[in-house]
């Protein structure tokens, strides 16, 4: 929670559950009821797991976090990732969102997919650097991953 609350904008991390940018109680809330609801993970209720995303260089922290979740269409998962600003830049989204996919290739997935803002030159490198295909349309980036085995 630390990472999120100290180092990222609300918007970033959770939908908007309340009005404004800010992090506000309501949002906290549905941020701990979202990682307690995923645990059981891609074959439980929620149908997605989430990981915390973390540091090791120096002293081991949580600097982000990342989720997968199934998607109606079989074999389809959905990927997401953020990070705390001060851990931005130095391809650590990248290695998580490698290490994301794997765990989607593990659990049977065919396709990997996200979808991410025109402006977030972050994700969009991220996401070219594992092999992700992007275009883009009137919703923002849509990105997608074929998986063969």
């Amino acid at each position: 929670m630390a990472a999120a609350l100290d180092g990222a904008a609300a918007d970033e991390v959770t939908p908007a559950v309340t009005p404004g940018e800010g992090w506000t109680p309501e949002r906290v809330e549905w941020l701990r009821a979202f990682h307690r609801d995923r645990r059981p993970g891609l074959d439980g209720p929620a149908a997605e797991a989430t990981w915390a995303v973390v540091e090791v260089a120096g002293r081991a922290r949580v600097v982000g976090g990342a989720r997968l979740r199934r998607l109606a269409e079989p074999g389809v998962v959905e990927v997401g990732l953020w990070l705390a600003r001060d851990a931005r830049g130095r391809g650590l989204g990248a290695e998580a969102l490698g290490l994301v996919v794997d765990r989607a290739r593990a659990a049977g997935a065919r396709r990997v997919v996200a979808d991410t803002a025109p402006g977030n030159r972050g994700a969009l490198a991220a996401l070219r650097s594992v092999g992700f295909a992007t275009r883009v349309d009137r919703e923002g980036v849509r990105a997608q991953l074929p998986l063969n085995g």
